[in-house]
């Protein structure tokens, strides 16, 4: 489903990428995606990439485990990537944030937080809506990469997005938060459908370039 994206991504950016093809539910349960995402990465330190080198990006539930792999990073001593791209990334697995905005008259074009909340629950199953790995806290003292978050205005995880933000920010962290106007969930995935999509991959190639420089 992403090798597209990440391709259009990296080809702009004229750098190599790493897609992980972490464990779903629901034959593999929360946390086993976290822990995929923690190995990876970890990974990519053991091969001899340096933490400086890398990027980590994550759309929708990926960004949810960018966020995890920051703070299990930081539990573990381990050092930050360099910096942190998100699309309409996830902040709250228990999908309330998502249907309230729904419920106040947001509709997404592409996704339903309604059907998303019980298509996540098979992941999630009976996990603790509280447990610091479904409601990742970052705090100010974990060395936080630099990140960009962008999500589209008519999207259902619009709330979310603004909350990681607000998160970041509130631990000391530098965020950037791009709103598309129009756009839905993780629009970036369909460059035929809307111009909006390159516009929002190229903004994201020039954060990996001043990241990168």
């Amino acid at each position: 489903t992403h090798r597209g994206l990440v391709a259009r991504l990296t080809r702009r950016a004229g750098i190599g990428a790493f897609s992980l093809d972490y464990r779903l539910g629901p034959r593999h349960r929360f946390p086993a995606g976290g822990d995929d995402a923690v190995r990876g990465y970890r990974w990519l330190l053991e091969q001899g990439f340096a933490p400086e080198q890398i990027i980590v990006a994550g759309d929708s539930a990926g960004g949810h485990l960018a966020q995890d792999l920051i703070a299990a990073n930081h539990g573990d001593g381990v050092p930050q990537p360099r910096a942190m791209l998100m699309f309409s990334p996830l902040y709250d697995p228990t999908f309330d944030i998502a249907c309230a905005l729904e419920r106040s008259g947001v509709r997404d074009p592409h996704i339903d937080a309604a059907a998303a909340r019980r298509f996540l629950r098979l992941y999630t199953g009976g996990a603790d809506p509280e447990h610091p790995r479904m409601r990742v806290q970052l705090t100010p003292d974990m060395a936080l990469p630099d990140t960009l978050i962008q999500y589209g205005a008519r999207e259902v995880m619009a709330g979310d997005a603004r909350a990681i933000h607000a998160n970041l920010l509130a631990a000391g962290g530098t965020s950037t938060l791009q709103e598309w106007p129009g756009q839905g969930h993780v629009f970036q995935m369909f460059p035929y459908f809307t111009p909006e999509s390159r516009k929002a991959v190229r903004e994201a190639k020039d954060f990996i370039d001043t990241q990168l420089a």
